[in-house]
């Protein structure tokens, strides 16, 4: 899921602190990370880590078919 989530954003670090991974998570589900946003809510967590998971069961179908 990590290598997923780093290919997706495009992030340069594979390793991830907790805080960083949250906001990545958050990043998918449509937070964008302004100064004045505060701290991403449950719902936008959620659908981050949704897309998150369909992402990463794409991913895996793809590698098994081939």
């Amino acid at each position: 899921m990590l290598k997923v989530l780093v290919a997706r954003l495009g992030l340069t670090n594979c390793e991830l602190t907790l805080g960083e991974f949250f906001l990545a998570i958050a990043r998918l589900g449509g937070f964008l990370g302004r100064k004045s946003d505060g701290l991403p809510g449950w719902q936008t967590l959620w659908r981050g880590w949704l897309r998150l998971q369909d992402m990463c069961w794409a991913a895996d179908f793809i590698t098994q078919s081939v």
